[in-house]
């Protein structure tokens, strides 16, 4: 069996709580992008922080999960 490494929920949770976004590891991926949004309305000053990190996850060549990479597109458009 092979395994595959991919920018899972988990993963994208736990790189956006390095960065101080208050999500937790429970929330679905769609209530994590609203928390996002949000965020970055309250603390403008934060979203270069989070395009570097977006940046970042799309440079490594790992598969991201659909879910995963909408959200990372709604935010960086």
């Amino acid at each position: 069996m092979m395994i595959v490494d991919l920018i899972d929920e988990v993963d994208f949770i736990e790189k956006l709580r390095n960065v101080n976004v208050p999500v937790t590891e429970k929330m679905p991926i769609s209530e994590v992008q609203l928390v996002l949004q949000n965020w970055l309305q309250d603390f403008p000053e934060q979203h270069s922080f989070v395009i570097e990190l977006f940046k970042e996850i799309t440079r490594t060549g790992v598969p991201i999960l659909p879910e995963v990479r909408s959200v990372i597109d709604a935010i960086t458009v």
